[in-house]
């Protein structure tokens, strides 16, 4: 499994997590753990069906509570390639 997400995905993950979750845009990095971004577990849901509408992709609470950007990134990325 690749461990980088294409740039366009990345950005689109970014613009979710600043325009919908009020995440400093400084914040993200590829090392930043899911869970520095989204402050508390209403976020890391709300992240999951945002994710779920915007690009019909899933992903799980335990996905946004372990993973870091870079590594959830690239699996939402592989999610949307099939």
């Amino acid at each position: 499994m690749s461990t980088s997400a294409s740039p366009a995905t990345a950005d689109l993950i970014t613009g979710l997590l600043v325009d919908r979750f009020e995440v400093d845009p400084a914040a993200i990095r590829a090392d930043a753990r899911m869970t520095d971004l989204l402050a508390d577990s209403l976020m890391v849901v709300e992240m999951a069906i945002t994710l779920k509408d915007e690009l019909g992709v899933s992903a799980s609470e335990d996905d946004l509570r372990g993973l870091t950007f870079g590594e959830f990134a690239a699996r939402v990325d592989a999610a949307r390639a099939g």
